[in-house]
């Protein structure tokens, strides 16, 4: 009977050893868990933002298109002429260049349409002028710009910067635009 006394707490200790490990094991997989939580989100915010950055893309090439002339370049805010040599283009990485101000504008750069509660923000640099001929590299059918030759074309930079919903996702798009004053309505005045 006296070993049967003895190993009553034996018994108790090795439960308690079972449990503290099981325990353990809980709090790791919540953690992990919790860290592939956080790691979808910030895939999905992602992931929104690009598709919002590419959205304020298209608004911008539409705005470049269905512009009158170029006298936007160097005048209106977040429109830079980069051909004069007197004038640089803001880097997408500085804050300053997507800053607000108190009214909630931005200084530097153009709003684009609000999508999904986030308003994207875009830069256009002029670049200049481009003749393209019909065996150029663009995918582009000449008679819709009442040429079937050599055509000239205006040349801009676009920057995009857009962040997802959370605001934890952030993505800046850049892209080369050529593009006609009027577009189809007709070359540049």
């Amino acid at each position: 009977m006296k070993g049967f006394y003895k190993q009553r707490g034996v018994a108790l200790l090795m439960s308690l050893v079972i449990l503290l490990v099981l325990s353990l094991l809980a709090v790791s997989g919540m953690q992990g868990s919790i860290m592939q939580e956080r790691m979808s989100t910030a895939q999905r915010d992602g992931m929104l933002a690009l598709e919002i950055a590419e959205t304020a893309m298209r608004e911008a090439e539409s705005t470049l298109d269905n512009m009158s002339d170029l006298s936007s370049f160097g005048n209106d805010t977040g429109f830079i002429d980069g051909t004069d040599a007197t004038v640089t283009m803001p880097s997408p990485f500085a804050a300053s260049t997507w800053a607000l101000d108190g009214a909630g504008d931005p200084t530097n750069a153009i709003k684009g349409s609000t999508v999904r509660g986030v308003t994207p923000l875009f830069v256009v640099e002029y670049k200049g002028k481009v003749v393209v001929d019909s065996e150029g590299q663009l995918p582009r059918d000449f008679s819709q710009y009442g040429s079937e030759g050599p055509a000239e074309f205006d040349y801009a930079r676009i920057l995009v910067r857009a962040s997802g919903p959370s605001g934890s996702g952030v993505r800046l798009l850049e892209g080369f635009y050529v593009f006609q004053p009027n577009g189809l309505a007709g070359g540049n005045p």
